[in-house]
């Protein structure tokens, strides 16, 4: 008995012969069959595309095709979605648009015929390029000040060979290395910029590009808009005129400082409005300064307020003579007042012959009046700040010149009589004398001074003619 046993480890078709050896070897000597030893087949067609692929997402496939033996089917695992794999007539064609990117590793099993592990695999790599930002969230759309530094905007991507720029201000660069996009700098212009990020290489598409925004703030500003400049002299207690006006521009407040008690300053509406009566004297330096916004320029403003003490004036000559007795015609022992803040000065009420003048800052009353009478006169500070005391008054009473005046009967002072008989009295009326004295009277007859009237009295006692003469004592 022959027996063929075993397992065929190769497919085909086998003729085999069986040859009997030794014994008589004159009849049928040999014997021959056949073994047909069949296996499933898999192998890429000559003209179809590589196995192994890579593509742009939404881009098609180009078809793989495998040809088969002996199976019934195939199947493919392991395809990126969009992609599939259709058995028919023993060609299985992979084809399709993948709509997911990643490195897909297939396989394809056939089915039916010969199990066996006759299997295909293949690659296809799905790329796509895409731009993600990965720096802070925000910090593609920044508002920063001019030529200030922004914050580094940072993008990673995938699948470009490079990076484009548009619509950057000056002063910021952008550059594409190592698969990220670093935008840096300080710009320089002011505006609202829309810049694009568009890679280059790689595969096209609706996620190539990426955009933000930089809006470029100017610095901050602040310009004196009221009339005159940025310095005031009030008096005290009088507002200031006008009132201190500054127009800002970019801050969103202002704080003004230095200001004196009872002035104070605001802003509303990029206004800057400083206003009131100062309550101190003094000098003060204030400062407009601006506060949010962009303070890299020009941030303050600053001005002088003066403020003045009212008017002053006092006698500056001896005790009394704001208030002299003087006799008509004799020179006034000088007044003078010392005046401050004042740029002059005048005087109503004084006697004839009077006259006062202001300079530096003195006044002075002199002359010699001519006109008697009691004159109360007033000093008048002009200019400087008059919110106070601005006037002093003071007294010149001007004695007239002494006057005297036969007062009894007509022919009085002319008498001629006997001895030891009694005179008729003779009398003199004064003006402005303080006393009067008699000279030449025979002895028994006498003169005395009282209320302004002198009388002579007496008998006389001793003959002879005497001329007499009364002599006033004091006034003028």
């Amino acid at each position: 008995v022959v027996t063929i046993t075993g397992t065929p480890s190769v497919s085909g078709t086998f003729t085999y012969t069986v040859t009997i050896t030794g014994g008589c070897t004159g009849g049928t000597n040999s014997a021959t069959g056949t073994l047909q030893i069949n296996a499933n087949q898999i192998e890429l067609d000559v003209n179809s595309a590589p196995a192994n692929q890579t593509i742009c997402l939404g881009t098609s496939l180009v078809d793989i095709k495998y040809n088969t033996i002996g199976a019934t089917n195939a199947t493919a695992s392991g395809l990126p979605s969009g992609v599939q794999g259709i058995w028919n007539n023993n060609v299985f064609t992979i084809s399709g648009t993948p709509t997911v990117t990643g490195t897909y590793n297939y396989t394809v099993q056939m089915t039916g015929g010969c199990v066996s592990s006759n299997i295909a695999t293949g690659q296809i790599i799905v790329n796509d390029n895409l731009i993600t930002l990965i720096s802070g969230s925000g910090t593609d759309n920044q508002t920063v000040c001019v030529n200030t530094t922004i914050s580094n905007i940072i993008y990673s991507t995938r699948g470009a060979s490079g990076a484009s720029f548009s619509t950057l201000p000056s002063g910021i660069v952008a550059v594409w290395r190592n698969d990220s996009v670093i935008i840096s700098g300080s710009p320089t212009a002011l505006g609202t910029y829309n810049y694009v990020v568009t890679m280059v290489g790689g595969c096209p598409g609706s996620n190539n590009t990426i955009s933000g925004v930089i809006s470029v703030l100017a610095n901050n500003t602040i310009t004196l808009i009221s009339a005159g400049n940025a310095n005031r002299e009030p008096c005290i207690g009088v507002a200031i005129s006008p009132t201190i006006r500054f127009q800002t521009t970019g801050s969103t407040g202002a704080i003004v400082t230095g200001l004196p008690a009872g002035v104070n300053g605001s802003w509303n509406s990029n206004l800057v409005t400083i206003s009131g009566a100062p309550t101190v004297t003094g000098t003060f330096t204030y400062t407009v300064t601006m506060t949010g916004g962009c303070t890299g320029g020009t941030n303050t403003a600053t001005g002088i307020i003066v403020v003045k003490p009212n008017n002053t004036i006092a006698r500056s000559s001896a005790v009394g003579t704001d208030a002299q007795t003087l006799c008509i015609n004799t020179a006034l022992t000088n007044i003078t007042y010392a005046t401050t803040t004042a740029t002059g000065a005048t005087v109503s009420g004084l006697p004839a012959g009077v006259t006062g003048n202001w300079s530096a800052n003195t006044f002075t009353i002199s002359g010699s009046p001519s006109v008697s009478g009691t004159f109360t006169y007033t000093v008048t500070m002009t200019g400087g700040c008059t919110g106070g005391t601005n006037t002093i008054t003071g007294t010149i009473t001007v004695t007239p010149n002494n006057t005297i005046a036969l007062s009894s009967a007509v022919g009085t002072n002319a008498q001629t009589l006997c001895i030891n008989t009694a005179i008729t009295n003779i009398t003199y009326t004064t003006t402005t004398a303080t006393g009067a004295t008699v000279s030449g009277l025979p002895a028994g007859v006498t003169g005395s001074w009282n209320a302004n009237t002198f009388t002579i009295s007496g008998s006389p006692s001793v003959s002879g003619t005497f001329t007499y003469t009364v002599t006033m004592t004091g006034g003028c």
